[in-house]
C-alpha cells in the first residue's frame, strides 16, 4: 500500500516461526511472536517496465488474545502491534523482455519498521490452530529520497525508491504445546 502502490500485486511468501502465549484467564493472553516473513511486490512501473521486490523480515508481534471458547480453545481474536526488522532483499526491473541485474542491497531500505497484526481464529483443544490475519505496516519500506540501483542490458541507473508499506495477508496453521 501507499502513494506508489498504484498498479501493484501481491506476491505469495513465507513465513514461520515460534510464539509463547501467557493467559491471563481462560478468556485474555498475551502472545508474543517471533517470525521469519517473507513481503515484497510486483509493480507496474509504465513505459513496459516492472518492477519486482522479495523482502525478508523478522517480526515481532505482541498481541493481546481474547478467546470465545473454555480454557483458551475455541474462536479467537487477536490485535497488537508489530516491529519488523529487514534481514535481506531481492529487487530486479524487468524492461521488455530484459532482466536488471539483482540489487540485494538492504541500504535504501528502513531497518526497523513499525506496524500493527489484527486477527481471528480458532484453537482446537488438541493444541493445532488455524487463523487469518492482517499485518500493516505504519513505516515505509524505503528510506525518504532513497535510490535504487539497477542494471539492464549492460546499462547502469538509478530509479526513485516508492513509497510503499508492506501490507500483507497471512494464514496459518500452529501448534501450542501444553497448558490449557
Amino acid at each position: 500500500s501507499g502513494t506508489d502502490s498504484k498498479g501493484s500485486e501481491y506476491k505469495a511468501g513465507f513465513a514461520a516461526g515460534g510464539l509463547i502465549n501467557y493467559g491471563f484467564s481462560d478468556l485474555i493472553a498475551v502472545q508474543g511472536e517471533l517470525l521469519y516473513s517473507q513481503k515484497g511486490a510486483s509493480i507496474d512501473a509504465g513505459n513496459n517496465t516492472t518492477f519486482k521486490s522479495t523482502l525478508g523480515y523478522i517480526d515481532v508481534p505482541v498481541l493481546l488474545k481474547v478467546t470465545a471458547g473454555d480454557k483458551g480453545k475455541g474462536l479467537f481474536f487477536e490485535l497488537g502491534p508489530q516491529g519488523s526488522f529487514v534481514v535481506h532483499n531481492r529487487d530486479f526491473y524487468q524492461v521488455g523482455g530484459n532482466k536488471s541485474t539483482e540489487n540485494t542491497s538492504t541500504d535504501a531500505l528502513n531497518k526497523a519498521v513499525i506496524g500493527y497484526v489484527a486477527g481471528i481464529g480458532y484453537q482446537l483443544t488438541s493444541g493445532l490452530g488455524l487463523g487469518i490475519r492482517y499485518t500493516g505496516d505504519v513505516s515505509q519500506v524505503y528510506k525518504d529520497g532513497a535510490s535504487i540501483p539497477f542494471t539492464v542490458a549492460g546499462i547502469s541507473n538509478t530509479t526513485k525508491a516508492p513509497n510503499v508499506h508492506n501490507s500483507v495477508f497471512q494464514f496459518q496453521v500452529h501448534y501450542m504445546f501444553g497448558g490449557n
